[in-house]
């Protein structure tokens, strides 16, 4: 069974032009089910129910067309003595991709919204993963007793003017390629909350992710010789560095994201990883169009592709518990690192992996970018 915890993305706009658009029983299937069927999820009765067995059960919602979807609601079966373990996917068109990673509250049998970034799909799922009871106990069975969902007819980008708008960054900050010398602009909440820098940071041009840029003579940190726009993950409302431990509770990012363009010469810009107070731990690497999960000094340390495109959006994901940090790719295991560090917390964005000294033209028109679709951090 997972060990997912607390509630992921929140809103950081309300949805009121959102309609709903669940599709009718004909559109609905799953991996499994008992008697209680798959459209039982989505006629409008809270005495059915649909009901599948095992980790991993799904229950898929065809919308016909591709739909802009901005949040979920599910009315758990027994939910006020049971809280659901699950993730909420949709259909990139080429893989499915994880925007909710979480459990239902265990306090209604009622609906519950899960939020989060619009997204462009034909199709959505429920990935569900056993349930907890408020006592303690576990069951396998993955039940509800109906679904919504909910957001715009159509295609389209969306309204949002600065990174927050389609991001939930309440608790990181940003640091920018510019700014003196080895003291490069770091941008925190309150600021954070309305603040963009094109093209470094800023709402791309579909209006549907966060561009981040960093070109070869870009700032860099006193630490580094390699510039950066990069999330670095926070606590308190944004007040204070998170800092934990690979080995108390379990940590998990979720990063959907397209890397876009890569400098010259040296190909190579990080979109993701984990650090503790001295240097990177692992992250998600491209080199050309080879995808990487690093180990320490190893920058080759697993292979994920050798076939990456620019422009293809991927979920990478990590999940740090027990000494243990298992690395995923667009939803598959694709390593596991021993690891029992303190001081830990989470980046995101373009870290390039080349300076003025290995690629030309050394101008802010050589840079590494890519674009972030959703970022979901859990600690529990």
């Amino acid at each position: 069974m997972a060990t997912a915890c607390a509630a992921l993305v929140t809103p950081t706009a309300a949805h009121a032009a959102d309609v709903e658009i669940t599709p009718g029983a004909a559109s609905v299937t799953a991996s499994s089910s008992d008697a209680n069927v798959p459209a039982n999820a989505v006629d409008n009765s809270y005495t059915s129910r649909w009901s599948g067995d095992g980790d991993g059960a799904w229950l898929q919602l065809d919308l016909g067309s591709t739909k802009t979807v901005t949040h979920i609601k599910l009315a758990a079966y027994q939910g006020d003595t049971r809280k659901n373990v699950f993730q909420l996917q949709y259909w990139t068109g080429n893989s499915w991709a994880t925007v909710v990673d979480t459990r239902t509250s265990g306090t209604t049998t009622g609906l519950e919204s899960f939020d989060f970034p619009a997204v462009q799909t034909p199709k959505v799922r429920y990935v569900g993963h056993g349930y907890t009871t408020n006592s303690g106990s576990t069951g396998t069975w993955n039940s509800l007793t109906e679904v919504e969902i909910w957001g715009g007819g159509g295609t389209g980008g969306g309204g949002a003017k600065v990174p927050a708008g389609l991001l939930n960054l309440t608790n990181w900050k940003e640091t920018l390629p510019t700014g003196p010398a080895e003291s490069p602009t770091e941008i925190k909440q309150p600021q954070l909350a309305t603040y963009s820098n094109d093209p470094y940071f800023t709402v791309n041009a579909p209006g549907d992710a966060v561009q981040f840029r960093a070109a070869v003579n870009g700032t860099t940190t006193s630490g580094s010789g390699y510039p950066r726009s990069e999330l670095r993950e926070m606590k308190n409302s944004g007040a204070d560095e998170a800092s934990w431990s690979a080995t108390s509770g379990t940590h998990t990012l979720i990063v959907r994201e397209a890397f876009t363009h890569l400098p010259n010469d040296k190909p190579q810009v990080v979109g993701a990883q984990i650090h503790d107070a001295g240097d990177d731990i692992t992250v998600f690497r491209l080199e050309g169009n080879s995808f990487y999960v690093t180990k320490g000094d190893s920058p080759h340390y697993k292979l994920v592709t050798s076939d990456y495109r620019l422009g293809t959006v991927i979920e990478a994901k990590y999940v740090v518990s027990g000494g243990q940090i298992k690395a995923y790719y667009n939803g598959t295991l694709v390593t596991t690192i021993a690891y029992t560090g303190s001081g830990n917390y989470f980046k995101v964005g373009s870290y390039v992996q080349a300076n003025c000294t290995n690629s030309s033209p050394c101008s802010s028109a050589n840079y590494g970018e890519t674009n972030v679709y959703s970022v979901t951090v859990t600690h529990g």
